[in-house]
C-alpha cells in the first residue's frame, strides 16, 4: 500500500524535485508574460510585419545559438562535477567558457552588423530590414554569455537564484515589449527585445559571482582542462550551429516557396509550441546536472531518466490537449489577419510530445560524454526537415506552407525520438554493464 506521506516526505527531501520546482517557478511568470505579449505585438504588426520581425529572430537566433559553442551544457556538466571534487578548478572553467564565448558571439556580432545590408537585400529580398538587423546584431553577444551564465548557475544548483531573475525579466519583457512596440513598431520590439537581453545578462552576472568560491585558487592543469573542455563543447557547438542553420533555413525556404503571411502563422504557432516546451526546455539544465552528478552511479541515473521521461510527458501531454482543444479559440486573440492559425496550431503542439521526450535522452546521451554520437543522430534530423520541407513545398500545393513546415517538424521528431531511445537502451547501457 502507497504511503502518501511517506511519498511527500521523499519528494521534499529530493534535490531533483527542489531544483526542479525553483527552475520553473520562475519561468512560468516568464513565458507566461512572454506569451501574452508575443500575442498583443502580433495583433499590432500585422501577420507580415509579424513574418518579418519572425524571420530577424530565426536569423538572431540561428547566429546566437552557435555562438555560444555549446559552453552552456559544457559549463552545467563541469561545474557540477566539480564544484565538490575539485572546487579550483572553478574559476578556470568560468573564464575559458567566458573568454571563448565572447570571442565566437563577438566575431559574428560584427560579421552581422556589417554584413546586415547584403542579408537584407540577397538573402531574406527585403532590403528594409538591413537597419533592424544592425539595430540588434549586438544581442548576439549577450545573449550567448547569458546562455553560458545559465549554464554556470545550472551547475551550481542555484535555480532559485534564477527563478528570481526569470521573474525579473519576464515582467520586463511583457512591459518593454508592449510599450516599445506600440510606439515604434517593428523597431520597437526589436528594441524591446535587446534591452532586455541586457538586463538578463546583468542579473545573470551579479548572481554568478555570488556562487563562486571567494577564495582566488590557482590550477595546475589549465591546459590539459581547457583541451577538455573544448573536445567536450565542438560536438555540441556543430550539434547547436546544425540546428539554428535548420531552423533558419525552412523559415527561408518558406518566405522563398511561400510568403512572409505564411511565415507569421509559423511564428504564431511556435508561440504555443515553445510555451508547451518551456518546461522541458527549463528542465534541461537541471537534469544534465543531476545525470552528470549520478555518472558513477548507474542505478541512480537510470532512476533519473525514468522520472524524467515520466515527467516531461505529463508535462507536455497535458498543455498540448489544453492548446489543441481551444486551438480555434485562441487563433481568434491574433486578429483577422492569421487566417488558418488553428490548423498550424494544432500540429504544431502535437510536435511538442515528441520534442519533450527527446529533450531528456539528449542530456543522457551529454552526461555520458557521447556528444559525437548525439551530432551524428541531430545531423540526419535536421537533414531530413530541411528535405520534407522542400519537397512538400515545391510539390504540394493543396495545403499552406505554414501546416507543411510543421509538418515536416513533426515527422523528423518521431524517428528522431525512436532511434535515441533504441540507441540509449541496446548501446549506452550496455556500455555500462
Amino acid at each position: 500500500m502507497i504511503n502518501i506521506l511517506e511519498l511527500k516526505t521523499r519528494a521534499l527531501n529530493s534535490r531533483l524535485v527542489t531544483d526542479s520546482f525553483w527552475a520553473l517557478f520562475g519561468n512560468i511568470i516568464a513565458k507566461g508574460l512572454a506569451l501574452a505579449a508575443g500575442i498583443i505585438v502580433a495583433r499590432f504588426l500585422g501577420k507580415d510585419t509579424f513574418g518579418e520581425y519572425g524571420i530577424i529572430r530565426n536569423t538572431l537566433m540561428s547566429i546566437a545559438i552557435f555562438s555560444t559553442f555549446g559552453l552552456g551544457y559544457t559549463a552545467t556538466k563541469y561545474v557540477a562535477e566539480y564544484k565538490n571534487s575539485h572546487p579550483e578548478f572553478l574559476r578556470a572553467i568560468l573564464r575559458y567558457a567566458r573568454n571563448i564565448t565572447l570571442l565566437v558571439s563577438g566575431t559574428m556580432a560584427v560579421g552581422l552588423f556589417f554584413g546586415a545590408a547584403y542579408v537584407a537585400d540577397t538573402v531574406l529580398e527585403a532590403s528594409h530590414l538591413s537597419n533592424p538587423l544592425r539595430l540588434v546584431a549586438v544581442w548576439i553577444v549577450f545573449n550567448a554569455v547569458t546562455t553560458t551564465q545559465i549554464g554556470v548557475l545550472a551547475g551550481f544548483g542555484d535555480f532559485k537564484g534564477m527563478a528570481r531573475v526569470n521573474t525579473i525579466v519576464g515582467i520586463t519583457t511583457f512591459v518593454l515589449s508592449l510599450a516599445l512596440t506600440y510606439f515604434w513598431q517593428l523597431n520597437g520590439a526589436l528594441a524591446a527585445l535587446l534591452l532586455t537581453q541586457i538586463l538578463n545578462w546583468w542579473l545573470n552576472y551579479r548572481l554568478v559571482n555570488r556562487n563562486l568560491p571567494t577564495q582566488e585558487n590557482t590550477v595546475d592543469m589549465e591546459k590539459p582542462l581547457l583541451r577538455e573542455i573544448l573536445n567536450f563543447s565542438f560536438p555540441v557547438a556543430l550539434q547547436e550551429a546544425f540546428y539554428s542553420l535548420t531552423s533558419w533555413l525552412t523559415s527561408l525556404i518558406l518566405i522563398k516557396l511561400s510568403t512572409y503571411g505564411e511565415l507569421g502563422l509559423y511564428s504564431a504557432a511556435m508561440q504555443w509550441n515553445a510555451i508547451i516546451l518551456f518546461i522541458p526546455g527549463i528542465l534541461r539544465n537541471v537534469i544534465l546536472s543531476h545525470l552528470a552528478e549520478a555518472n558513477n552511479n548507474e542505478h541512480r541515473h537510470s532512476r533519473v531518466m525514468k522520472i524524467t521521461l515520466l515527467f516531461n510527458f505529463v508535462m507536455t501531454f497535458i498543455p498540448f490537449l489544453i492548446v489543441f482543444l481551444f486551438s480555434d479559440f485562441i487563433a481568434s486573440f491574433y486578429g483577422e489577419t492569421f487566417n488558418g492559425l488553428k490548423e498550424v496550431i494544432s500540429i504544431a503542439v502535437f510536435s511538442t510530445i515528441f520534442s519533450s521526450l527527446s529533450n531528456v535522452y539528449a542530456q543522457a546521451f551529454m552526461s555520458k560524454g557521447e556528444n559525437w554520437m548525439m551530432f551524428i543522430i541531430r545531423l540526419f534530423r535536421d537533414l531530413g526537415v530541411i528535405t520534407i520541407i522542400y519537397f512538400l513545398l515545391k510539390y504540394n500545393t493543396s495545403y499552406n506552407g505554414a501546416i507543411l513546415l510543421v509538418f515536416s517538424h513533426l515527422t523528423a521528431g518521431v524517428f528522431f525520438l525512436v532511434i535515441m531511445s533504441v540507441i540509449y537502451n541496446y548501446k549506452l547501457k550496455s556500455k555500462q554493464n
